[in-house]
């Protein structure tokens, strides 16, 4: 049994036994592709720009499941000097009485539990000394905000506060470059105030369509799978397929090749083909 398709350290799934199989197949995979290099090289520009009036800001934008959190969870690795970032997310909690707080959240970050309800009483403070002071301890110098948007869309008094904020980080007193990762609504916020609109660099994640690109990525996938037979996931007939299916969707492609890779160990098959990619589409936890 040839085992070639198969990335080097996964190789010694192949003789392992079903469970141990399906579970290799559900481990975090991460695949290096056009659109998460390209913010990568702009963060570590930015990461590079010496201190001036106004620091450098981003905003990554893309419908939900295009990439933007696995971006994100690649940083530590990826990005110049990433331990001076400090990493929040607006996402809201399932708590529904619990409405998060971009000052609150930025000071649990930087280890100070700030209530969230605690409000400034002045727009000089808006920004506690606490946080002031670690942040210039830590020698922190950029900030991500996943779910960005949700920092945004609040009651206008609340989105006024949040820009404050956001105003004030980027400012010659703090200097911090801001990487903001949020939906098209995010972008849509920032242009109502044509100060933010200028000062954010925009970049969009946008889904899978058939070329080299989304070629190189599914045979990068197919390495990462447990299976003793090849699948060809890069062939014509194979991409169409998926796209058909997921619409090119990060997220959605990649649960369904793992969906589909798990019923060809549970049936025997090893390999995914179209009868395996139907059937995770019928039903994606069924094998």
């Amino acid at each position: 049994m040839s085992s070639e398709h198969v990335r080097s350290d996964i190789q010694k799934y192949l003789s392992a036994d079903v469970d141990t199989r399906i579970a290799a197949i559900h481990n975090e995979l991460w695949v290096d592709n056009n659109s998460s290099e390209a913010v990568f090289r702009m963060m570590n520009n930015i990461a590079e720009v010496p201190d001036r009036i106004n620091a450098p800001a981003l905003l990554v934008i893309g419908p939900g499941g295009s990439g933007k959190t696995a971006i994100i969870s690649q940083i530590p690795k990826r990005i110049k000097n990433s331990e001076g970032l400090v990493v929040i997310s607006m996402a809201e909690s399932p708590e529904i009485s619990v409405k998060k707080s971009l000052k609150a959240e930025l000071a649990l970050a930087l280890g100070l539990p700030l209530a969230s309800g605690v409000r400034p009483k002045s727009g000089s403070d808006i920004i506690p000394n606490e946080i002031r002071e670690v942040i210039r301890l830590r020698r922190v110098w950029g900030l991500v905000i996943d779910e960005f948007h949700d920092a945004l869309l609040r009651p206008k008094q609340e989105q006024r506060v949040n820009m404050s904020i956001l105003k004030k980080l980027l400012g010659v007193e703090y200097g911090l470059k801001l990487f903001c990762f949020g939906t098209v609504s995010a972008r849509n916020a920032l242009q109502s105030n044509d100060e933010f609109k200028r000062r954010f660099h925009e970049v969009t994640l946008t889904d899978w369509c058939e070329d080299e690109g989304f070629r190189s990525f599914l045979l990068e996938v197919e390495e990462s799978l447990p299976l003793r037979m090849p699948s060809q996931l890069y062939s014509e007939e194979m991409v169409r397929s998926i796209l058909s299916i997921t619409y090119g969707r990060m997220d959605k492609t990649l649960e369904l090749i793992r969906s589909a890779a798990c019923y060809a160990v549970k049936l025997g098959v090893e390999k995914i083909d179209l009868n395996m990619l139907q059937r995770a589409n019928k039903n994606l936890w069924g094998y």
